[in-house]
């Protein structure tokens, strides 16, 4: 059985009930000895995980979620919400095994007295034998904010689809198989811990291939005259994304402080730098400096809004942070 998933059914023979676990299209029935078969859509297994959460819990949880983080502080009293309702987004689940080895070296620099440096390279060699899970969401999910399947727990059966509300799968199985393959594969060789590669033998194997429609609550929201959303898992009762107001305290106080403290590091360390006539404090304190203030326009930039999932603002800041990384690498380098 694979991550706890599995789906009771009854023999169509004598009415006994029978298992099937995820991944298995043949079974045996212990009480008559009927052998079955079972087809998902297009050939793909399909099941979808029970909508164990409430309305009232959904809306309870949304309004928790609005008491807690950088929110606007009177969300609590002044938002309203206006409606809320059950969906099932469909996901593609995969399961791939990775099996090989990951040759290369890590560097150990060493400084004599003299301040020599020398670097060691250590060779590492990492067998990898481990199954990965990979899912995507198989639709176009709008401004849900939802793109990855977090839980792989949870009562599972098979649904008649055209009497629950569902999010047609619209992605190809093939493409998401290919995308589950290479994620597994990066996976690996991460995990493998050798920061230099010379040479890897990985494969990967495609174990399963699992089609989930998983229920998720849709709470829309009125705060000032405003619309905002945020959903609910169905089977944990955690809210998995949504957009809430920010404060505008909260802004001018991150503002505020962040040009400060970093201006202040950047200026300390320029200061001491040209005292002890060492540039390597300066350029550092300098990065530091820079670091904190991007973070800090950042957030005054996008502070209006609080975003929690995985929307696309959020992707575009987190590859400006990649951006900060790479300067303040350069920066090391220089230094």
């Amino acid at each position: 059985m694979s991550d706890g998933i599995s789906v009771g059914l009854n023999c169509p023979a004598c009415g006994g009930a029978i298992s099937m676990a995820e991944g298995e299209n043949v079974v045996l029935c212990q009480y008559c000895s009927s052998v079955l078969a079972a087809e998902g859509d297009q050939g793909v297994h399909t099941v979808a995980f029970k909508n164990k959460t409430l309305k009232d819990a959904a809306m309870g949880a949304s309004q928790h979620w609005w008491t807690h983080g950088l929110k606007a502080r009177d969300l609590k009293t002044t938002g309203k919400i206006v409606e809320s309702y059950p969906i099932y987004l469909p996901f593609w689940k995969t399961t791939t095994r990775v099996a090989g080895w990951v040759c290369g070296y890590e560097e150990r620099r060493h400084t004599d007295q003299k301040g020599n440096v020398t670097v060691e390279r250590i060779p590492k060699e990492v067998m990898v034998l481990q199954d990965f899970t990979f899912s995507e969401i198989a639709c176009d999910p709008g401004d849900l904010g939802i793109r990855t399947m977090k839980n792989f727990m949870g009562e599972t059966t098979f649904a008649n689809f055209e009497e629950i509300p569902t999010f047609e799968s619209t992605t190809s199985k093939d493409a998401a198989a290919t995308r589950g393959l290479n994620d597994s594969l990066a996976k690996a060789r991460a995990n493998a811990h050798v920061p230099q590669v010379t040479l890897d033998t990985l494969k990967a194997f495609n174990k399963g291939l699992t089609l989930i429609y998983y229920p998720v609550w849709v709470v829309r929201y009125n705060y000032r005259d405003r619309m905002y959303m945020d959903t609910v898992d169905g089977v944990t009762g955690q809210v998995l994304s949504g957009r809430a107001p920010g404060d505008p305290l909260f802004q001018s106080l991150a503002m505020t402080g962040g040009t400060s403290v970093g201006g202040l590091i950047a200026a300390a360390g320029i200061i001491y730098a040209q005292s002890a006539s060492d540039m390597r404090i300066a350029l550092g304190a300098v990065a530091v400096g820079a670091i904190i203030l991007f973070l800090t326009y950042r957030f005054f930039r996008h502070g209006s809004e609080i975003i929690q999932g995985e929307f696309k603002e959020k992707k575009s800041i987190a590859s400006a942070l990649k951006q900060v990384q790479q300067v303040g690498k350069a920066l090391e380098g220089l230094r």
